[in-house]
């Protein structure tokens, strides 16, 4: 069993995501007020859990970096389920298993690590002692497919909203695991051919989106030129 997830995100009209890039509201508003809208619909999606990209977690809430004694792993290591205090749960990606939390939570939501199998040992005793919960994604941690099984199977995990960046959001689409295309477009332009986009796969896999299509579930204007479209995925055999 695997979780529905809908990768919602917002870019410029030329599919780019580094906010501060973009073109500013023809009427004077912030960007920020404008993304205020975009978080509004992302909680509109009412899913079990959310998450993005690590660099993005550690650039806006753990910067700082776990420095191990010991980088022996254990033999056969198991999810370990926190104490839970909130509806959603935030699931990050450490492929690297060396994020020093200062928090067991991400805006109040409690956090589930996701982790190679070869994840050092205290490491792990780290994250228990911080009441974080943890779960593994094969032996290099890049196994999205048996990691969101276990999120659904272990944590009860039956949606997830993946808010980016494009490289997260380009793995997940080349595992074939999206379900649902959230794009809120805001009405402006970055121009740069070098800046990242929506999906930003990093592999050999020239079609990363092979096998897939999308059709228009909706189309909304929902305010000051911010456009909210929303994409169903239809696979072919991706196994």
């Amino acid at each position: 069993m695997l979780p529905k997830i809908i990768c919602h995100i917002m870019s410029s009209v030329d599919g780019r995501l580094l906010t501060d890039r973009w073109t500013d509201p023809f009427n004077g508003q912030s960007k920020s007020e404008l993304m205020g809208v975009y978080a509004s619909i992302g909680r509109k999606l009412n899913t079990d859990a959310w998450m993005f990209g690590k660099n993005t977690l550690c650039e806006g809430f753990f910067p700082k970096q776990f420095h191990l004694r010991d980088t022996t792993p254990l033999s056969h290591p198991k999810p370990y389920i926190a104490s839970h205090t909130s509806d959603r749960l935030f699931a990050v990606i450490d492929p690297d298993a060396d994020i020093l939390y200062e928090s067991s939570t991400v805006r109040g939501d409690c956090i589930v690590a996701i982790l190679p199998e070869t994840a050092p040992a205290d490491y792990l005793d780290y994250l228990q002692k911080k009441d974080i919960s943890y779960l593994f994604a094969g032996a290099k941690g890049d196994d999205l497919r048996a990691a969101m099984q276990t999120l659904a199977e272990v944590f009860g995990v039956e949606s997830l909203s993946l808010q980016g960046g494009g490289i997260i959001n380009g793995a997940f689409l080349h595992a074939g695991l999206i379900d649902e295309l959230s794009l809120v477009v805001y009405p402006g332009i970055d121009g740069s051919a070098a800046s990242p986009s929506v999906f930003e796969y990093i592999g050999k896999e020239h079609l990363p989106a092979r096998g897939q299509s999308l059709e228009l579930l909706s189309a909304k204007t929902v305010q000051d030129g911010i456009v909210w479209l929303r994409y169903c995925f239809h696979k072919a055999d991706l196994t």
